[in-house]
């Protein structure tokens, strides 16, 4: 597994990072706990140290499992990252979000969370309710000060303009937006970022599975080399020296081992491979 630091934190991470919002599942949405724990350890075993899940993934189980699959584990060696949501006002408030941090920190079952995000945020939003006097922002300082959390960071699909918006308050020290082959809409905001110090986390680096299925065009892109069009998009989003770590949605046992193999390549993609596509 390759490591790679968190923006100016002096932490590393593993390059590629355990999703958890698509563990296997019940019928009811909930989490299979007893399929996606082993899912989970195996990927810990295989080097990965970062996990990212959120309050709502799985009506809340997501985080449930986490913090069951990381017992046993040295818990200062890995990094648990999860998401609050500001989506309404209600939830922009200081008092809710302190409630669904409270939250979060029991179903993960830990003293604190190492990278702590405001959930799909965007500006306008940011202005309104998060940034104000009695908002989600003043939870989240309070949260910090406390060791709560360790570092503030936040998710988005806004447009590129209004991330670097958010980069700019300061508040934050790193980010998790889109990025892969088929979306490259958020490069320049992601070097900036990474230009700042910030930790750059990429979502949907196989394209929210759309990358996830054989393509003979794409696999063509490299003839001889990667043997799946997913590797090919993992070693894509890898290539990019300004990414600290990319996360997979995984399910299935076959696909952490896989993606954990790319992970391991000490070049992701050749300048020629690159040219290529």
């Amino acid at each position: 597994m390759q490591y790679r630091p968190y923006g100016n934190t002096g932490i590393k991470v593993s390059v590629l990072g355990f999703g958890a919002m698509r563990l296997p599942n019940k019928e009811d949405g909930t989490c299979d706990y007893e399929k996606s724990i082993p899912l989970l350890r195996r990927g810990l075993d295989l080097g990965i140290n970062y996990i990212d899940s959120a309050w709502g993934y799985l009506n809340g189980t997501s985080e449930i499992a986490v913090g069951r699959a990381i017992k046993g584990y040295d818990r200062k060696k890995l990094y648990l990252a999860t998401k609050a949501p500001v989506d309404v006002e209600e939830q922009g408030r200081a008092d809710t979000w302190w409630r669904m941090l409270e939250a979060c920190l029991e179903r993960l079952d830990s003293e604190w969370i190492d990278f702590m995000h405001f959930h799909n945020i965007a500006w306008d939003r940011f202005k309104k309710w998060v940034a104000v006097p009695g908002g989600a922002l003043e939870a989240a300082h309070r949260a910090l000060d406390r060791g709560l959390i360790r570092y503030l960071c936040f998710s988005s699909h806004d447009t590129p303009d209004n991330i670097r918006k958010l980069i700019d308050t300061g508040e934050f020290s790193g980010l998790l937006v889109q990025y892969n082959l088929l979306d490259r809409s958020n490069e320049e905001v992601i070097a900036y970022a990474h230009n700042k110090g910030m930790g750059v986390e990429i979502m949907g680096p196989v394209g929210g599975g759309r990358l996830g299925v054989p393509s003979p065009e794409i696999q063509r892109m490299i003839p001889g080399g990667p043997k799946s069009t997913p590797e090919i998009a993992l070693r894509f989003v890898l290539a990019n020296p300004n990414v600290s770590v990319a996360l997979s949605g995984m399910n299935e046992l076959k696909q952490v081992e896989e993606n954990a193999a790319t992970a391991s390549r000490q070049e992701p993609l050749s300048q020629k491979e690159l040219a290529q596509i």
